[in-house]
C-alpha cells in the first residue's frame, strides 16, 4: 500500500508589506434584544416593579403582570391602579391597595422576577419601595426572599409612615452557610438557593396604601459596577474589547417616533426614566440606560460607540420609516451634540455634564466616537436628516469621529447609495452589516482585500454565520484574519447579537446564551475572545498554497416546502425536471404557518417550479424553499419584501442574489407567476416573474477551508500566526517562510505557545448551551517552521 501523504500548505509573506491596522479593532455590541437588558444584564430582580408594563409590551399583559395578589381567607384587600400624584409623571402608575381586614393573615404581593429569581449563599439584597399612606398612622411591612416551597430565606421589617411619597430601604440578607432550615441548597462555587424564588410584600394591618418602584437587587458587583449583573460583566470584561456599540440596532430608532430610542431619557433617577414597549416585543425600563452604559465601557476598558437614530425611524413595517419633522430637526440636534457634551463637557460649564456629574461622575467619559443611524433605508429623506445631523456635529465637535450606515447587507440599493454619501460628505467610518452562512464567509474571505484605501474606512457592526457550531467559528476565525489583514480600512467589528437568555430567543445565534444562574459561552465567544486578546497593530497579507480547498457535493433530491412570516397563496405549482418527469402539487393557502412541506420526492441535477404567488400580507415575505429540504443544503427563493435567491449550506441560509423591493411598493393581492430554474444540484438558480429574468446567481464550487493570518503588536515584542483548518483532516502547515522574513528569531521559535479551539465534530455546539470545548494552551515548538493543525480547529501561536 502507498504511504499516506497528509495534506499540505505553505503559507508566505512579503515583510515590506506590512500594513499598520487599527487597535480598536475587536469590540462587542449591546442591545437589548432576546431580553439581554431587564431580565438580564440588569441585576434588578424586580420584573414590572413600577406597574408600568401594558399591552402593548405584550396583548396578554397589564399593570400587574408578575405579580401575584396574595389574600388569605377571612383577610379582604383590592389592588388597583392609579396615577393621581404620582411619583414620577413619565411612570405613572402606581398600585394602590386598600385592606379592610387582615382577620385571616397579612395580604400583600409577590413578585415571580424574570423566569423566576435566584437567591445566592451569602449574598445581600438591597429592597427599596416607594410608598405613601392614604389612610392610618403607620402600615408595617414586611419583606421576605421565599424559597421554592414559600418558606421565607431572608425576612426584613419596614414601616410606611409619610403621607407623602418616600423611599423606604432596607436590606436582605442570606445565611452563608448551609442551613436546612432555611431550605439551602449547596450549589456550584456559588452556593445557589431558592431556585425561583419570589419576592413576597406583605402589608399587615388595615389601612390604605399606595406604592410604586418596588426594588430588589444583590449588592455583589464586579468590579464595582453597580445594577450589572456581575458574571454577565465578567464574560464580557474576559472578551478584553476596545470599543462598545449601544443601544443598536433596532433599538435604536424604534418603531415610530413614540419608540425611538431618546438618550436624555434614559439618564438621572431611575423613576424618572419613561419606560416604553421593546421592538422585539416586550418591555423596556432603561435600567440599562446610557449613563450605566458609559459606566460598562470604563468598567471593561472599552471605549463607547453610542449609536443615535438619523433622524428617521426604523423602517421595518409595512408602512416604511417616519422622519422627524423638519421644525423638530433643530431640537433634535440639539440632543446629539448634548450626548456629546454629557460625555465629555465640564460639568462647571455645561449643564448636560452638570447631569453627568450629579449622577456620580464628574470626570469626562472621553467619547471619541458616535454613530448616525443604523441599516436604515438610504432615501432622499434619511440623507437630508442625516447630513443635517453630522453637518451639525462635525462643526461643534471636530475631534468626535463619526460612524455612517450603509444598509443591512454588503450589497444591495442601500448599500450602494450608503456608500456614495460617505465618499460625497468623506465620513470616517462607515457601519457594514453582515448575517452569512459559513460556506458564505469562506467565499467571500476576499471581500475587504480591494477596498478603497483612500475612503471612508469600514466599521462591520453587526455579522455572524449564523449558528453556534464549531463550523460557525472556524468560518468567523477565517474572515476575521482576513479583517485583521485589512485592518488599515476595517478599523472596527463587533459580532451581533451579543446577548440571548434561553426562552427569550428573538434572533439566533448569539455570541453569550444564559439564564438566571448560568452563562454559557458559545465557539464564536471563545473565537472573539481568542482575537481579542491578541490584539495587534500591524499585519501581513498572507499567500497560502497547497490543499486548501473544499468541494461540497451537493444532494440530487428535490422535494419543496413553505416557510416565512407573510400570507401568500401559492397555486398552479407544477415542478418539471430536466428529463422531462413533471409533478403537479396541490394549492398552498400559506398563512404563516410554516414550515408547510409538500411531499415531494424526486432526483434530478436540474429542474424548474413554476407557480402564481398572490401575497396577502407580511413585511417578512414567503420563502420557497427547493431541493432536499430536509437536509442541511438546498435552496430559497423568497416573494415579499424583495425577490431573493438564498443558499442553505451547512443548515445556514444566505442569499446567492437579490433585489431590493420597498414595501410600499407591494400591494395586498399582488400576483405574480414565477418560473424557479434551479441547475447544478441547486449550484445556480434564476427567477422569472411573468416570463421577465429578474435575478439569478451561481455558486462558486470551490471554498477555501483553510487560512493563515499574520499580525504583530509591536509594543509587546509578540507575532501572532492564525490559522483556521476548516477540513476533516489535519494539515501540515510550513511556516518557515513567515518566520523567516519577519526575522523571528530562533529562540523565540523554541518557546513559542499555542492555543487550540477544536473538536472531533464540527457541528459540534448547540444554542442555549456552552460549546463543549474550549481553547486549550500548550506549547509548540516551530524550529523547523512546520505546525501540524489538527482537523476542524482555529489556532493562535504566540511567537515572542
Amino acid at each position: 500500500m502507498p504511504d499516506f501523504q497528509p495534506d499540505t500548505m505553505n503559507a508566505a509573506v512579503d515583510a515590506s508589506a506590512a500594513r499598520r491596522i487599527s487597535t480598536d479593532l475587536w469590540g462587542i455590541f449591546f442591545e437589548d434584544i432576546s431580553s439581554s437588558a431587564d431580565g438580564g444584564l440588569a441585576s434588578e430582580l424586580v420584573q414590572n416593579g413600577a406597574f408600568e408594563y401594558s399591552r402593548a409590551d405584550h396583548p396578554d399583559w397589564s399593570n400587574y403582570t408578575a405579580w401575584r395578589k396574595l389574600v388569605p381567607s377571612d383577610s379582604f384587600a383590592t389592588f388597583g391602579i392609579r396615577t393621581v400624584e404620582p411619583v414620577a409623571e413619565e411612570n405613572p402608575h402606581y398600585a394602590r391597595i386598600e385592606i379592610r381586614s387582615v382577620a385571616g393573615g397579612p395580604v400583600g404581593l409577590e413578585n415571580t422576577g424574570f423566569d423566576g429569581m435566584v437567591f445566592h449563599a451569602g449574598e445581600i439584597y438591597r429592597f427599596s419601595i416607594w410608598a405613601r399612606l392614604v389612610s392610618g398612622e403607620a402600615m408595617p411591612v414586611r419583606v421576605s426572599l421565599v424559597d421554592d416551597d414559600g418558606e421565607p430565606v431572608s425576612d426584613a421589617e419596614l414601616s410606611v409612615t409619610s403621607r407623602s411619597w418616600t423611599k423606604y430601604e432596607t436590606t436582605l440578607s442570606v445565611p452563608s452557610s448551609t442551613d436546612t432550615d432555611n431550605g439551602l441548597q449547596e450549589g456550584d462555587n456559588r452556593r445557589i438557593i431558592a431556585r425561583q424564588g419570589t419576592l413576597r410584600v406583605l402589608f399587615q394591618d388595615a389601612g390604605v396604601m399606595d406604592v410604586d418602584f418596588i426594588s430588589c437587587e444583590p449588592t455583589t458587583t464586579y468590579k464595582g459596577l453597580e445594577h450589572c449583573r456581575p458574571d454577565l460583566v465578567q464574560a464580557l470584561d474576559e472578551l478584553h474589547p476596545r470599543f462598545m456599540r449601544f443601544p443598536g440596532g433596532c433599538i435604536t430608532h424604534g418603531l415610530g417616533l413614540d419608540n425611538m430610542y431618546r438618550w436624555e431619557r434614559t439618564i438621572g433617577p431611575v423613576e424618572h426614566r419613561p419606560h416604553n414597549f421593546n421592538v422585539w416585543g416586550y418591555h423596556q425600563s432603561f435600567r440599562i440606560g446610557f449613563y450605566e452604559y458609559f459606566r460598562l465601557c470604563e468598567t471593561i476598558g472599552a471605549k463607547p460607540l453610542p449609536v443615535l437614530p438619523a433622524g428617521v425611524s426604523c423602517q421595518n413595517t409595512s408602512q416604511g420609516p417616519v422622519p422627524i419633522a423638519d421644525e423638530d430637526m433643530p431640537g433634535y440636534i440639539d440632543s446629539v451634540i448634548g450626548l456629546i457634551d454629557f460625555c465629555n463637557a465640564d460639568p462647571e460649564t455645561n449643564a448636560w455634564a452638570a447631569k453627568r456629574a450629579a449622577m456620580g461622575h464628574p470626570e469626562p467619559f472621553g467619547l471619541e466616537y458616535l454613530g448616525i443611524g443604523n441599516e436604515d433605508r438610504i432615501d432622499p429623506v434619511f440623507e437630508d436628516r442625516f447630513r443635517r445631523i453630522y453637518d451639525a456635529v462635525r462643526a461643534a465637535h471636530p475631534e468626535i469621529t463619526i460612524v455612517g450606515t450603509v444598509g443591512p447587507d454588503p450589497s444591495g440599493r442601500d448599500y450602494d447609495e450608503g456608500w456614495r454619501i460617505a465618499r460625497e460628505l468623506r465620513i470616517p467610518i462607515v457601519d457594514e452589516h453582515s448575517y452569512r452562512s459559513p460556506s458564505w464567509w469562506f467565499h467571500h474571505l476576499d471581500h475587504y482585500d480591494h477596498a478603497d484605501r483612500n475612503g471612508s474606512r469600514i466599521y462591520l457592526g453587526e455579522y455572524g454565520s449564523r449558528d453556534t457550531r464549531l463550523i460557525n467559528g472556524l468560518a468567523e476565525a477565517a474572515v476575521m484574519g482576513r479583517m485583521e489583514a485589512n485592518g488599515d480600512v476595517v478599523a472596527m467589528a463587533s459580532y451581533a447579537p451579543l446577548f440571548c437568555k434561553n426562552g427569550h430567543n428573538s434572533w439566533d445565534p448569539d455570541l453569550i446564551y444564559f439564564d438566571n444562574e448560568r452563562v454559557f459561552p458559545t465557539y464564536n465567544y471563545w473565537v472573539q475572545r481568542m482575537f481579542a486578546t491578541t490584539t495587534a497593530d500591524t499585519a501581513w497579507p498572507v499567500v497560502v498554497e497547497g490543499d486548501v480547498l473544499f468541494r461540497r457535493e451537493l444532494p440530487r433530491t428535490v422535494g419543496l416546502s413553505v416557510t416565512g412570516g407573510a400570507s401568500a397563496d401559492l397555486t398552479d405549482i407544477v415542478v418539471t425536471t430536466e428529463s422531462g418527469e413533471r409533478v403537479e402539487l396541490p394549492d398552498i393557502a400559506y398563512r404563516g404557518n410554516g414550515p408547510v412541506v409538500t411531499g415531494l420526492a424526486l432526483e434530478a441535477d436540474s429542474y424548474t417550479v413554476d407557480m402564481t404567488v398572490t401575497y396577502h400580507e407580511g413585511m417578512w415575505g414567503v420563502q420557497v424553499h427547493t431541493g432536499d429540504v430536509n437536509g442541511p443544503d438546498h435552496n430559497v427563493a423568497s416573494f415579499g419584501r424583495s425577490f431573493e435567491l438564498q443558499l442553505v449550506r451547512e443548515g445556514c441560509g444566505s442569499t446567492l442574489a437579490g433585489t431590493e423591493v420597498s414595501m410600499d411598493m407591494v400591494r395586498p393581492g399582488t400576483v405574480w407567476h414565477a418560473r424557479i430554474h434551479v441547475a447544478d444540484r441547486g449550484a445556480d438558480m434564476a427567477l422569472e416573474i411573468d416570463d421577465r429574468p429578474i435575478v439569478a446567481g451561481r455558486e462558486v464550487a470551490d471554498e477555501p477551508r483553510r487560512t493563515v493570518a499574520v499580525a504583530r503588536d509591536s509594543a509587546g515584542g509578540v507575532t501572532y500566526l492564525r490559522v483556521v483548518n476548516a477540513m476533516a483532516d489535519p494539515v501540515s502547515v510550513d511556516l518557515s517562510q513567515v518566520l523567516d522574513a519577519l526575522d523571528v528569531p530562533v529562540s523565540s521559535r523554541a518557546a513559542a505557545t499555542a492555543t487550540v479551539l477544536t473538536a472531533d465534530d464540527p457541528y459540534a455546539g448547540v444554542h442555549g448551551e456552552e460549546a463543549p470545548t474550549r481553547p486549550v494552551e500548550r506549547p509548540c515548538e516551530l524550529m523547523s517552521g512546520m505546525y501540524e493543525a489538527p482537523a476542524w480547529s482555529f489556532t493562535v501561536i504566540a511567537v515572542g
